[in-house]
């Protein structure tokens, strides 16, 4: 048995963070929390979001695993404005998940758990840390995404560097120390990641106060935040493209 009610606002934006990496997530819900790992289908980005039951309206449940398409939830949830409240309910044996805003109700037929892949994340110690708003973010990945479709995140001499670079132009954005929140290294480094898979956090990160970026010389990238007065957690994961590959 499964019967939560949350403000659209928190639904859409758990549904935009995931929906940057895949199409559909199983959700495992705890007695007092969500967790949610999912990983996309070439293994290059994963994410590992938990979600206190307290940022939830309503919490009655049996713990349970339900999986979905997240584009048919997110659909739903676009019908209405941030304050309203969406219920998802589910029956056992039934295979179906009741979703219902307002005079809107919407009967979505549920994947087998078993299906979805759930990614071990990986225990990661960056060489550098950095953190920023995520307006700053938001900021350098469009400007990277004029430069081509792989940035370089760089630091070296108390500076942190993004570089994009496409056959005919150059893009950079450079931060000194003191226009961070932190900035830690032990030694400088660079890696290159793709932009594309990058880009989809721009509809999520505008109102997150500081996101913490972590990297290495060819490292993979960690990207953590909280959102909903941190009922929510966050960590993104992206393999580097390193020099030599196809």
């Amino acid at each position: 048995m499964l019967n939560v009610t949350a403000r659209l606002d928190l639904m859409s934006k758990i549904l935009d963070t995931l929906k940057a990496v895949v199409e559909d997530a199983k959700f495992d819900f705890k007695e007092n929390s969500l967790h949610i790992r999912v990983v996309d289908h070439s293994h290059v980005a994963m994410i590992q979001m938990d979600i206190d039951s307290a940022a939830f309206d309503t919490w009655e449940l049996d713990e349970s695993s339900v999986a979905f398409e997240l584009s048919v939830i997110r659909d739903i949830v676009g019908i209405g404005s941030p304050d309203e409240m969406l219920n998802l309910k589910t029956d056992s044996g039934s295979g179906m998940l009741h979703a219902k805003l307002g005079n809107v109700k919407g009967d979505i037929r549920t994947i087998d758990p078993s299906t979805i892949t759930v990614p071990s994340l990986p225990p990661l110690k960056p060489q550098c840390k950095v953190h920023l708003s995520g307006k700053d973010f938001i900021r350098i990945l469009r400007a990277a995404k004029l430069g081509g479709d792989m940035m370089t995140l760089a630091v070296k001499d108390n500076e942190f560097i993004v570089t994009a670079s496409g056959p005919s132009n150059s893009i950079q954005v450079f931060f000194e120390k003191d226009d961070l929140q932190l900035l830690e290294f032990d030694q400088p480094a660079h890696s290159q990641y793709s932009i594309g898979y990058l880009h989809p956090l721009n509809k999520v990160v505008g109102d997150v106060d500081t996101l913490e970026l972590g990297f290495g010389e060819n490292y993979p990238l960690s990207i953590n935040f909280t959102f909903y007065n941190g009922a929510v957690e966050v960590q993104y994961f992206l393999a580097p493209r390193v020099e030599g590959d196809i």
